[in-house]
């Protein structure tokens, strides 16, 4: 029998993909639950009660597990320092806890693109940080793997909801940038993706940039016309400056600073969106994750359309 696998960050959108998958193909899988989950009960997870800022609880799930999948980490967050003791303290905890393990797990690290451009923001640079950590932690005692995948779509995503609910209403708001261009990948795909590292002898630290194969990614045109083909009408886009948008964010980064909650609209955030280039160019190491993924954005529009659609999200 395999040796389980240790999940953080189960309860996300790709945490709770990457479960399901590793389930498929016969791993045993242990996850890290903030409170009790009975659908992990239903699929034979074990679920260890904690946090990252529970050292027991990292000790319990490490423990004889033959790899870690270190999902959990902070999407948005009212502060700096909040982003930091997750993506940059949880992640160095848990690194330290798996190199302390009496058999050392395999370690893979969920990162971002944002980390290629941590000057851009406050999650930008945490995740770098949290790259950082994991790699000085697991010295040349931890095999280690770095996934970086870009913008992350599919059934159940609330982050890219708004970007669907405006295609399907024809009418997409997209940052005025010239030759902007980005990477997508279906979460189905990067779970896929995931399983199949978990598969592969011979880390060697590698930083991956997965995406859906489409090497010189897309335009915002590009999303318009192919929603457009799928929904049988045009989609138009309306370009939107950056001074625009520029209010709004400094007060919503005010305000989330103030009342300790995350902003929709950070300044940060804005200059992600505003970046030219969120292409993954590490193109060669598809091949290290099993290949090429198999849902184009044409297809996966579709699925997670009628995702949304079937459950009332629209």
């Amino acid at each position: 029998m395999k040796a389980p696998v240790a999940v953080t960050g189960g309860s996300g959108f790709i945490g709770r993909e990457v479960i399901a998958r590793l389930v498929q193909n016969g791993w045993p899988v242990r996850a890290l639950v903030r409170r009790s989950r009975p659908d992990l009960d239903r699929a034979g997870v074990v679920a260890i009660r904690g946090s990252l800022e529970n050292g027991a609880a990292l000790q319990r799930l490490v423990a004889g597990a033959a790899a870690v999948v270190h999902c959990a980490g902070a999407v948005g967050a009212p502060s700096a320092a909040a982003f930091r003791l997750v993506n940059v303290i949880g992640s160095a905890r848990l690194i330290a806890v798996a190199a302390a393990a009496a058999t050392r797990p395999r370690f893979l690290l969920l990162s971002s693109l944002a980390a290629r451009e941590p000057a851009l923001s406050a999650y930008a640079e945490s995740k770098r940080l949290g790259e950082d950590e994991v790699r000085r932690g697991a010295g040349r005692s931890i095999e280690l793997c770095i996934v970086r995948p870009p913008a992350v779509y599919g059934p159940g995503d609330r982050a890219t909801l708004p970007i669907f609910r405006q295609l399907r209403k024809g009418l997409l708001f997209v940052p005025a940038v010239a030759e902007a261009r980005f990477s997508l990948i279906y979460v189905g795909d990067l779970a896929e993706m995931i399983v199949q590292l978990l598969e592969t002898p011979g880390w060697d630290g590698s930083t991956l940039e997965l995406h859906d194969g489409r090497e010189d990614g897309y335009r915002w045109q590009d999303l318009a016309e192919i929603a457009g083909r799928q929904l049988g009408r045009r989609v138009r886009t309306i370009a939107v400056p950056r001074p625009i948008l520029w209010p709004a964010a400094a007060l919503g980064q005010a305000a989330g600073a103030a009342l300790g909650r995350s902003p929709r609209l950070s300044l940060g955030k804005l200059r992600e969106l505003f970046h030219a280039d969120w292409v993954c160019r590490a193109a060669t190491t598809q091949s290290l994750a099993g290949g090429s993924p198999r849902t184009t954005f044409e297809s996966g529009f579709a699925h997670t359309m009628a995702w949304y659609e079937q459950n009332r999200w629209l």
